[in-house]
C-alpha cells in the first residue's frame, strides 16, 4: 500500500511508529514543522512545495517537490486541524453555556446576590459552530479535498498532563481544568472536527483514543514523553508537552490501518 503523510511536526509520531512496524506499506512524507498555506500549492490532485523552506525539507526527506495525490492508495493528514489551544483561545473571554463553568455563571446570575464581574456568556451551539468553521477552513480540509482517494485526518494530540508539574505554564489550559471544563472542551473539539471533516468526500476523522486521555483534555504523559522530531536525531526537549511519541503514533497507525482496510473492502464490495 502506498501512503502519503502530509503534516506538521505532529507527523513525527506516525513516522516513528511506521519505522517500528512498516507492515506492507510504502510511506512518502511531505511535512515540516509549522506547515502552513504558504508552504504548499494545490493544483487539482498535485501537491507542490511552494516555499524555500518546504523545498529544503522535501530534499532532506528524499521527497519530490511535487506529489500527485492520485498515485497514492491513501493520504494521511496530521496536525493541520484546530488544536486544543485554538479551542481554548476561542472561548477564553467567554463562558460557554453548556460547560460546568457556564452553568455556574448562569446559576450565579439567577440569584439575588450582588452581581459579580463575569465573562460574557456564549451558547454552546455558537461555540461549536465557530470551532466547526475553523475545521472546515483548515489546511487539513484543503488537502483532504484535493486528494481523490481515501483520506484520514489526525489532529494534534491534546497536551501532556506533564504540564501540571510545570509551575505557571499554560495558564489557559490550567484555567479550563480548574473550572472542570476539560471534558466539555475535548468533546466539543472532537465534535467540531467530525462536523468539519467527516462530510468531505472519502475523508475520515480519527480522534485520539479516549484511553490515552487524562483530566478530560490532556494526554497521559506516557504517550507524550520522548516524542520524536521530524528531523530525526534526538527527540523533543525533556519539558515538551505538545508532541506525541511512538507509542501514541502506534495507536493511531493501527486505527488508520483498520480504517483503510474497511474503506478498501467497501470499495471492492459496493
Amino acid at each position: 500500500m502506498k501512503l502519503c503523510l502530509i503534516g506538521d511536526s505532529h507527523a513525527a509520531m506516525l513516522i516513528a511508529a511506521h519505522r517500528q512496524d512498516p507492515a506492507n506499506e510504502v510511506l512518502t512524507v511531505f511535512a515540516k514543522p509549522g506547515l502552513s498555506d504558504k508552504d504548499i500549492l494545490l493544483e487539482g490532485s498535485l501537491l507542490h512545495a511552494a516555499s524555500k523552506d518546504m523545498r529544503e525539507r522535501t530534499a532532506r526527506m528524499g521527497t519530490p517537490d511535487t506529489l500527485d495525490l492520485a498515485k497514492f492508495d491513501a493520504v494521511v493528514v496530521a496536525g493541520l486541524a484546530p488544536s486544543a489551544f485554538a479551542a481554548v483561545r476561542l472561548q477564553q473571554t467567554h463562558s460557554v453555556s453548556g460547560w460546568p463553568s457556564g452553568a455556574k455563571a448562569i446559576a450565579q446570575a439567577l440569584t439575588d446576590a450582588p452581581p459579580k464581574k463575569a465573562r460574557p456568556l456564549m451558547t454552546r451551539a455558537a461555540y461549536l459552530a465557530a470551532l466547526t468553521s475553523l475545521s472546515e477552513t483548515s489546511l487539513s480540509a484543503r488537502v483532504a479535498q484535493a486528494a481523490p482517494g481515501p483520506v484520514a485526518v489526525v489532529a494534534q494530540p491534546f497536551p501532556s498532563d506533564a504540564l501540571l508539574d510545570q509551575d505557571g505554564t499554560y495558564p489557559i489550559i490550567r484555567r479550563v481544568l480548574r473550572q472542570r471544563d476539560g471534558a466539555a472542551l475535548a468533546a466539543d473539539l472532537i465534535a467540531a472536527h467530525r462536523a468539519g471533516f467527516d462530510p468531505l468526500p472519502r475523508t475520515t476523522y480519527l480522534p485520539q483514543p479516549a484511553d490515552t486521555l487524562s483530566h478530560g483534555c490532556l494526554t497521559q504523559a506516557a504517550f507524550m514523553r520522548g516524542g520524536p522530531r521530524l528531523s530525526g536525531g534526538s527527540g523533543q526537549d525533556l519539558d515538551d508537552v505538545l508532541h506525541g511519541n511512538a507509542a501514541l503514533g502506534a495507536r493511531l497507525l493501527a486505527a488508520l490501518r483498520v480504517t483503510f482496510r474497511r474503506l478498501a473492502q467497501t470499495a471492492s464490495n459496493p
